[in-house]
């Protein structure tokens, strides 16, 4: 599947939803629904800025950008079997191409009550709370946790085919879905736009659901794939014109920024569990690559509530574990290697490719403090704060404040008020 069948699919559920919406529609039933959150953060520090996902920009002092989102769906049904969705969510992007804000544009069938089907743009399912993560009405937390959930812009939907099969039992039911497509991440800064098509994504889905608990497992697995970034041109001419002493080096460095023709795979599980007053919710996550500026990880966070009438204190422990230090060659060998005045060349001669993996490099843990209070049925209002403590090299889900990213250990604390509605 390439980008212009995406295009087109997408262009084709667009139409059918404004049919739906106009008045000499065919459409049966058509709902237009939203949700928003007006939110107040504030970070302190002078080496981080903060942003709730990879792909929104860093603010620094108070701002209402980083956890303000606005949402707006429209279902419409034409038949008995047959509806389509479209969802557009605005907020802080980095990068303003209308990909970044289409989350969903797809058509459904319900072939019977067991099986489905769905094309176009839809969820990957790949998370707890994948589906419904930018509601914060219907979320405990102020937002999900970065650990978690920052990275889910680039993986938390994708263009393509879905078919799900629900069967129940005595307990609740089981869900299982397979996707099969791509995703384009579209990213950028002050440096410039950055591109990778995932290709050959598939995703394999498990749902058990039950009255008080629910648990959620999902596998992905996709090629990468015509990866853009800037001035790759004269990075890539650059690897080919240095000397052959440094020629193996050159090489490493390469295949530690270009991922194009690599798999990575993603797998997680998740549950919820809720009784009377009590929640408990936690989730892990293993993502395998060996691309240097998206590198194998673990991470995960548990979350405890208690309800009390209409306020819901919480507090949520999450980590995010990389694989391996941030270098983009294995420095220990080149300096057993080489004379020491070749090493200091080419310390020098790979200084910004060292400091472009170091930048996307992620190691830190976090505890959170909150608060919700449910006013009334479609209206909360939260308060949380945040303290992370990053490792060196370890601030990539942060923007950067200074010119390099930090060597040391730090903590960083983040504090948000929030009002979350749905209409």
């Amino acid at each position: 599947m390439n980008l212009n069948s995406t295009q087109l699919y997408l262009l084709l559920v667009l139409l059918l939803v404004n049919l739906g919406l106009s008045e000499n529609s065919a459409a049966q039933e058509v709902e237009v629904s939203g949700f928003a959150t007006i939110g107040l953060t504030h970070s302190a520090g002078d080496t981080v800025s903060f942003r709730s996902s990879l792909l929104n920009k860093g603010r620094e002092d108070f701002s209402f950008a980083p956890d303000s989102v606005l949402g707006l769906q429209a279902n419409v049904r034409f038949s008995e079997n047959l509806d389509a969705v479209g969802q557009i969510i605005v907020q802080d992007r980095t990068d303003t191409n209308l990909n970044n804000y289409v989350e969903l544009a797809f058509l459904r069938y319900q072939i019977n009550r067991n099986w489905s089907a769905k094309i176009g743009r839809f969820s990957t399912n790949s998370y707890l709370f994948t589906d419904y993560r930018y509601v914060g009405h219907l979320l405990t937390w102020a937002r999900p946790p970065v650990e978690m959930y920052s990275t889910a812009g680039s993986l938390g939907n994708m263009d393509g085919l879905q078919t799900s099969y629900i069967h129940d039992v005595d307990f609740g039911a089981i869900k299982f879905s397979l996707s099969y497509g791509e995703s384009i991440l579209h990213n950028g800064g002050e440096a410039g736009d950055v591109r990778v098509d995932y290709e050959d994504f598939t995703v394999f889905n498990v749902e058990f659901q039950a009255t008080e608990w629910r648990i959620h497992a999902a596998y992905l697995s996709a090629k990468l794939d015509n990866f853009v970034f800037p001035d790759a041109d004269e990075f890539v001419s650059a690897i080919a014109l240095v000397p052959s002493i440094f020629k193996p080096y050159a090489e490493q460095i390469q295949f530690s920024i270009i991922p194009d023709g690599r798999r990575v795979t993603y797998a997680s599980i998740g549950g919820q569990y809720t009784l009377n007053d009590v929640e408990f919710i936690a989730e892990l996550s293993d993502y395998d690559g060996d691309w240097g500026l998206a590198s194998s990880a673990r991470s995960g966070y548990a979350t405890a509530s208690y309800r009390i009438a209409s306020l819901t204190p919480y507090m949520t422990l999450a980590f995010y574990n990389r694989g391996e230090q941030p270098e983009v060659i294995d420095f220990a060998a080149a300096q057993a290697a080489l004379p020491s005045p070749v090493y200091q060349q080419l310390l020098f001669l790979t200084a910004d490719s060292n400091e472009t993996i170091r930048g996307a490099s992620i190691q830190q843990r976090s505890i959170s403090l909150g608060m919700k209070w449910d006013f009334s049925d479609s209206w909360s209002f939260k308060a949380q704060f945040d303290h992370y403590r990053i490792d060196s090299f370890g601030s990539g889900f942060f923007g950067e404040l200074t010119a390099l990213t930090p060597s040391e250990k730090f903590t960083y604390n983040v504090a948000n008020i929030s009002l979350t509605t749905t209409f």
